[in-house]
């Protein structure tokens, strides 16, 4: 399928907007070594890579597979892209939670209570899944 000429204009234009800012976060990264740490950050940056393709990418291929089976068809959608939603909030909330970056010397570097707000969170996301699942209900045919 050939898109047309102005669609692959703006394609290119953002994926070479995307590399520039990558760069500039690279460069960023090494001009300030001293408070970023790259040593560090790529230990973390290949780490987090090998859990997403050894562990998050399966075990995400194994509850869709799941689900599929177990799940109305009009409840598939919402309970994907809830779980999605779930597992996105949970990862990014997870350092806050465990308390990486606290320091005893700095009490207001972590000065709030996520864990409470990870269930605000988590309680939205599933009440927006059981409106889009009442109304996919009461559309089925």
């Amino acid at each position: 399928m050939n898109r047309p000429r102005s669609s692959r204009r703006v394609f290119w234009t953002c994926v070479a907007f995307g590399w520039l800012v990558i760069a500039y976060g690279v460069w960023g990264l090494f001009d300030n070594a001293t408070r970023t740490n790259p040593e560090q950050w790529i230990r973390w940056f290949m780490g987090s890579l090998v859990v997403h393709d050894f562990v998050v990418a399966p075990l995400t291929f194994a509850v869709g597979v799941f689900l599929v089976g177990r799940i109305p068809r009009h409840l598939r959608t919402p309970s994907q892209g809830g779980l999605i939603a779930s597992a996105i909030v949970v990862l990014t909330t997870w350092p806050l939670l465990r308390g990486y970056g606290l320091r005893p010397d700095n009490p207001s570097a972590l000065p709030n209570d996520y864990l409470a707000g990870l269930n605000i969170v988590l309680s939205a996301v599933w009440a927006v899944v059981a409106v889009v699942a009442i109304r996919s209900w009461r559309r089925r045919p």
